[in-house]
């Protein structure tokens, strides 16, 4: 015979609603009559947690202990997409040489260290995109002078289009608007200009 939840919590060191929640989780399963063994709970606890988040007492922290088989109970509450995590979690490792004997269940570390690897995948790849927009000085500089080239073309051009779109207009008109889109020009290139 088990103990009640309160007395549970009590034992392996945490509140009672982490019990209820563990046991609404399927992490946690509970006896025929409804009361709970206390090693259970901690095996299942220990296999299932974040060691740095639980305050659990296991009496072994820091060392390893090979943890208790699941129950069928929790084995037929596992969803399609935990299977498939966590068979994307072993090919995530076997990937980077971590390899994980068939039957061994998967820890938190093991979680871990793939969600790490993903990570890394991910900023790898986000650095060679970046790597591939990024130009050298010179090219960059090539690039500057030719669209200031063209852009230098295009202003200059402004007087003749505005003559063949306003035919009315006397060479004295152009003569101002040319000088007014070269002021501009001069005074757009600063202490640069020739």
């Amino acid at each position: 015979m088990g103990v009640s939840r309160r007395e549970c919590a009590k034992i392996i060191g945490v509140t009672e609603a982490a019990i209820r929640k563990a046991i609404k989780a399927g992490r946690v399963s509970v006896e025929a009559d409804g009361t709970l063994d206390p090693e259970a709970v901690r095996a299942a606890w220990v296999r299932s947690t974040d060691p740095a988040r639980t305050g659990v007492r296991t009496g072994t922290q820091g060392t390893h202990t090979t943890p208790a088989e699941p129950t069928p109970a929790v084995l037929s509450q596992a969803t399609a997409e935990a299977q498939l995590a966590t068979t994307r979690v072993r090919e995530i490792l076997r990937a980077e040489g971590v390899v994980i004997a068939d039957g061994e269940e998967l820890t938190f570390n093991h979680a871990r260290t793939a969600e790490k690897i993903v990570q890394t995948w991910q900023r790898d790849q986000a650095h060679a995109k970046e790597a591939e927009r990024l130009i050298d000085a010179e090219t960059a500089g090539r690039r500057w002078a030719d669209e200031t080239a063209k852009l230098r073309a295009r202003l200059l051009a402004i007087p003749g289009d505005i003559a063949l779109e306003l035919g009315h207009l006397s060479k004295h008109d152009l003569s101002v608007i040319d000088r007014v889109v070269r002021d501009a020009m001069t005074a757009g290139a600063g202490d640069d200009a020739p």
